[in-house]
């Protein structure tokens, strides 16, 4: 099968001794290839390193120094440089920072909201059956679910749920109002459905959409 990750450097092993950061390709490349960049690199194995105890990663096989990388992309004709990598990680944390306030505001509005809320009950299964759209921070409740972890905000034509699974062995069980099929149960407080609410809830999940298995059926 054909590799189709896009050529490019990434840091292999750390010497804080002698070399700092080695950088090696991230796949196999035919040897001809190889050829073209070998001038700029060199082939490491532990005996190379001053103390090889000291070494962080992987210190074997054909790598470079930072400043040759510029050499090895070229000759390679590498086009996910280093320096591309470097400026997407930068504008991906700009983003975060940017949004993290945001974030942190909605859970507050949204704490709050919820804090006096009333809590029905009801079973999970049937709210996700009616639901609009359901939405899973960060997939907590898809990956936590049958460890009886995860949260929810459910969708429905006229309100707005927010579920805390509470199915763990060492939670409390009788204070949990949704039954949840197969688990332990869960917390879940509803509100009327506003608009607002639902612009604070895309806000702090991200509009991260539940893709677990079980049923909901289109609106």
């Amino acid at each position: 099968m054909t590799d189709e990750k896009p050529l490019k450097l990434v840091i292999k092993c750390n010497d804080p001794v002698e070399y700092g950061d080695l950088y090696g390709l991230n796949k196999k490349i035919p040897d001809e290839e190889l050829e073209k960049a070998k001038p700029y690199m060199k082939h490491f194995s532990p005996k190379e390193f001053p103390d090889v105890m000291k070494i962080a990663g992987d210190p074997h096989g054909w790598m470079c120094t930072y400043e040759n990388i510029p050499k090895v992309e070229e000759a390679l004709g590498i086009t996910e440089t280093l320096e591309k990598q470097e400026k997407d990680r930068a504008e991906k944390r700009k983003y975060y920072d940017a949004h993290r306030k945001e974030k942190e505001e909605a859970q507050l509005k949204i704490e709050e909201k919820f804090a006096n809320a009333p809590r029905p009950r009801q079973r999970l299964d049937t709210l996700l059956r009616v639901a609009r759209i359901a939405y899973d921070p960060a997939n907590s409740f898809r990956d936590n679910r049958y460890y009886g972890g995860g949260h929810l905000f459910i969708i429905t034509k006229n309100s707005i749920w927010y579920i805390m699974n509470n199915g763990r062995k060492e939670d409390n069980w009788n204070i949990n109002n949704i039954e949840i099929p197969d688990g332990g149960g869960a917390v879940g407080f509803r509100l009327d459905y506003t608009e607002e609410l639902h612009e604070l809830i895309k806000t702090l999940t991200e509009n991260n959409v539940y893709e677990g298995d079980m049923y909901i059926e289109e609106y």
